[in-house]
């Protein structure tokens, strides 16, 4: 038997000792970042199931108008989330004032986009009466979304102080101020939907009056954070806001109309794939919508890992440390990849205990949903693992820097392969929902392996240059 090599063995313990200390990063980041998408999640749940309680019309109001007012929000979200990576470069190379300037170029720009996002809003109940939607119906959503618009500003605001917490390795915060923030849009649904303590009634439109005052408590939330923290004060985040440069908001727009872009690219094909669901009847969009909810809950926790290896990437190159942020790439990949294939699992041998959360099974009128979405859910734990990877590939990539080859990427995948194949899988070959979701998992994989290979070429060749790099 050989005698281990001293050196061997040192090698070896620093690379474990590398992968543990970035293990406990990633997780001390992604964790919070976790929670707080899942307590929005709850904020949007606990909305729908208040105004439930109104009819069948104030629901789907709520409904078609929430999704519209979050796909759009979301997108312009993405654009500012550009905050994050650039933030924490800085703070890599130790330039404080620099990520403080990013943040408050980012407040600024969050206002000129909510700008139009808000005159949208407001007129987008004309669009559907043009359309031709129900004339109660399209009054109701404008109803709606006329109330919540005055929570734009807010909505996107918290998005850069999100990513500025973020980029400081200060997540807990975020958590912390979403929790308390669910409680309080419960509350604040309880009072103006339904009239309580003496404030009027104001039915669907008071679920929206409450969302808008919760997004500028979300925002005031981590603003407060910021002043009470001494050493996040001294980034004057506020007093760069009012100086901000041209420069600083085009450096965010260029890294940021991509991610935004690659936001909207998703999202929009499983919005269009929920259209052609209804092509197929009530009981396959109802079964597409239950699984669709299932799988976004489990997304969310591959999406705080997304969100945590941005930061880690971004932080490990300001530094000057290329092997370290590659490092950071694998050991966020095999998180993620871990824990989806473990809700892989759950999905597979559990389907009938998820959909009793939703439906009663045992009632015949839900006999066909029920079939449905059990053939669904089985297809949902077969693309776990890849719907983990390309968010968290993505995220990486963003650390990166690398925005705009990965919305290529993410068109071709999503849109022209999966779109097209969930089309031709439902209708041509006439699989119908089935094919519909096959077709969504196969544009999945496809921007899985895409992004990881794109993930590859970018982190190898800054690490081989890095060491021919002389050492200061």
């Amino acid at each position: 038997m050989e005698p281990v090599n001293p050196a061997d063995r040192r090698s070896r313990g620093a690379l474990l000792s590398g992968v543990s200390a970035e293990l406990r990063a990633t997780l001390a980041l992604a964790a919070p970042l976790a929670a707080a998408n899942l307590a929005q999640m709850a904020m949007a749940v606990i909305n729908t199931v208040m105004v439930g309680r109104l009819g069948a019309i104030p629901l789907a109001a709520a409904g078609l108008g929430g999704m519209l007012y979050f796909t759009i929000g979301v997108i312009l979200q993405g654009i500012l989330s550009a905050v994050a990576p650039l933030a924490a470069h800085a703070l890599g190379g130790g330039d404080r004032r620099a990520a403080g300037r990013v943040a408050g170029a980012g407040l600024v720009l969050a206002l000129l986009l909510a700008l139009p996002f808000v005159v949208a809003l407001t007129n987008l109940d004309l669009l559907l009466r043009a359309l031709g939607y129900d004339a109660r119906l399209a009054a109701e959503i404008g109803s709606y979304l006329r109330a919540i618009a005055w929570g734009a500003p807010g909505f996107l605001g918290f998005a850069v102080m999100r990513s500025l917490l973020a980029a400081l390795s200060h997540t807990r915060s975020v958590m912390a101020v979403l929790l308390v923030c669910v409680a309080g849009n419960s509350a604040l649904n309880w009072v103006l939907i339904f009239g309580h303590l003496g404030a009027p009634a104001l039915g669907v439109a008071g679920s929206g009056y409450a969302s808008a005052v919760n997004h500028w408590l979300m925002l005031a939330g981590l603003a407060l954070c910021t002043r009470m923290m001494p050493r996040l004060a001294v980034l004057r985040v506020l007093r760069n806001a009012c100086a901000a440069n041209w420069i600083e908001m085009i450096r965010i727009l260029r890294l940021g109309l991509s991610i935004g872009g690659m936001r909207g690219i998703e999202v929009g094909v499983f919005m269009t794939a929920g259209i052609l669901m209804g092509l197929l009847g009530s009981a396959a969009l109802g079964a597409h919508q239950l699984v669709l909810n299932c799988a976004g809950t489990t997304f969310m926790v591959p999406l705080g890992i997304s969100q945590a290896v941005t930061v880690r990437v971004a932080y490990e190159l300001g530094a000057g440390r290329p092997r370290s942020a590659r490092r950071a790439c694998s050991t966020a990949l095999a998180l993620g990849a871990a824990f989806m294939a473990a809700t892989a699992v759950v999905l597979w041998t559990l389907p009938d205990v998820l959909i009793a959360a939703y439906v009663d099974t045992t009632d015949p009128a839900n006999y066909q949903t029920v079939q449905i979405a059990r053939q669904l859910i089985a297809i949902a734990a077969l693309f776990q693992v890849f719907d983990g990877v390309q968010v968290i590939a993505a995220g990486a990539l963003r650390g990166y820097q690398d925005t705009f080859v990965p919305m290529v990427l993410a068109v071709f995948g999503y849109w022209g392969v999966g779109f097209l194949g969930s089309w031709v899988f439902a209708f041509p070959l006439g699989y119908g929902a089935v094919g519909l979701w096959w077709g969504l998992a196969l544009g999945l994989a496809i921007v899985a392996i895409l992004l990881t290979l794109r993930l590859y070429l970018t982190a190898a060749p800054i690490t081989k240059v890095a060491k021919a790099l002389p050492v200061h």
